[in-house]
C-alpha cells in the first residue's frame, strides 16, 4: 500500500498561524527577510518574525517555499501560543456595591439587591455618584484601549439620569491628575442600557485608572433611582506597556516574618528553667 505525503511550505504556514490568530487583520510590516520581499505571505512571515514565532536563517533569509518539517511546526505553534491577542473586545462589569456618593455630605443611600442598587435621596437635589471599577489597564505586558462604557438605569417619578461623565486618571509619584474623555449632559427620564462610545480609543498605561460619573435630579425626596450594569468596554493593543515608576523605583521587599503586636518586643523572650532538685538521697549525675 502506498503510503501518501503531504508537504507544506513554510509561507503557507505562516499565513494558517496568522489567520488562526487574527482573522481579517491587515499587516503592514514587510522587508523582513531578504528573499520575501514582494512575496505573496510576506506581510504573514514578517508577523511570524515581529512576535518571536520564527526567525528565519542566520543570513537573513526566511526559505518561503522550504518544505517545513513536524519539529520546527511544533516549535512555531508553541511560539504562537506566548503571543498575547491583539484584537476583540474585554469587557469589565463591576458589582453594584462600587458606586459611592462623590460628596460625603448628600443625604443619599444605597440599597444593593441582587439585580441593580437603589439610590434614595432624602431632600430635592441633584448629587454625584461615581464607581471606579478595577480594571486591567495593561494585560500580558501590553496597553488596553479604553473604548467606552455601557450604563444601565431606570429611574423613578420624580427622579433622572442628569449628567455622564468618563475621565481617567494618572498616578506617579503620589500625585494625581485627571482627563476628561467624554460628558453627556442630555436629561434622560427613560429606562435604558446606553453605550457611551469614546470619540477615540484611548491608550492607557500601567499608571492609569478610569472613572465613572453620573449626577441624577431629585424632585422630591425619598424615591429611588436604579442602578444597574456598568460594563467597562476595552480593547487590546500591541504597545509594550512600561513597568510603573515605583516597580523600579520603591520596591519594598517583604520579609516572611510574623508581624508582632503594637509594642511587642521583635525578640524572643529570654525563658529560665527551674530544676528540681535533687531528694537528700538520689544522685545528681546520669547513671
Amino acid at each position: 500500500m502506498k503510503r501518501k505525503f503531504l508537504f507544506v511550505t513554510i509561507g503557507v504556514v505562516a499565513v494558517f498561524l496568522v489567520a488562526a490568530f487574527l482573522a481579517g487583520k491587515t499587516f503592514a510590516s514587510v522587508g523582513c527577510f531578504s528573499d520575501t520581499n514582494g512575496h505573496w505571505a510576506e506581510t504573514y512571515i514578517c508577523w511570524l518574525k515581529d512576535n518571536g514565532i520564527s526567525s528565519g536563517y542566520g543570513d537573513g533569509t526566511y526559505h518561503p517555499e522550504s518544505n517545513i518539517t513536524r519539529a520546527e511546526m511544533a516549535v512555531m505553534l508553541k511560539a504562537q501560543a506566548q503571543v498575547p491577542p491583539s484584537a476583540g473586545l474585554i469587557l469589565v462589569t463591576p458589582g453594584f456595591g462600587g458606586w459611592l456618593k462623590f460628596h460625603p455630605a448628600d443625604d443619599i443611600s444605597f440599597d444593593n439587591y441582587s439585580n441593580a442598587t437603589i439610590v434614595v435621596k432624602t431632600t430635592p437635589g441633584e448629587p454625584y455618584l461615581s464607581i471606579q471599577p478595577s480594571i486591567p489597564t495593561v494585560l500580558y505586558g501590553r496597553s488596553l484601549q479604553l473604548v467606552g462604557v455601557e450604563f444601565c438605569y431606570d429611574g423613578a417619578v420624580g427622579t433622572y439620569l442628569s449628567y455622564v461623565e468618563i475621565n481617567t486618571f494618572t498616578s506617579t509619584a503620589g500625585e494625581l491628575g485627571s482627563n476628561h474623555r467624554y460628558s453627556d449632559i442630555t436629561d434622560r427620564t427613560d429606562a435604558a442600557c446606553r453605550y457611551y462610545v469614546l470619540p477615540a480609543p484611548v491608550t492607557l498605561t500601567a499608571e492609569d485608572g478610569v472613572n465613572f460619573f453620573i449626577a441624577v435630579h431629585w424632585n422630591a425626596g425619598g424615591t429611588g433611582f436604579s442602578l444597574s450594569r456598568t460594563t467597562f468596554v476595552l480593547q487590546p493593543t500591541g504597545t509594550i506597556a512600561a513597568l510603573p515608576k515605583s516597580f523600579l523605583d520603591n520596591v519594598v521587599t517583604l520579609s516572611e516574618t510574623k508581624p508582632t503586636e503594637e509594642g511587642a518586643s521583635t525578640t524572643a523572650p529570654a525563658v529560665t528553667l527551674e530544676t528540681k532538685p535533687p531528694e537528700e538521697s538520689t544522685s545528681t549525675t546520669a547513671p
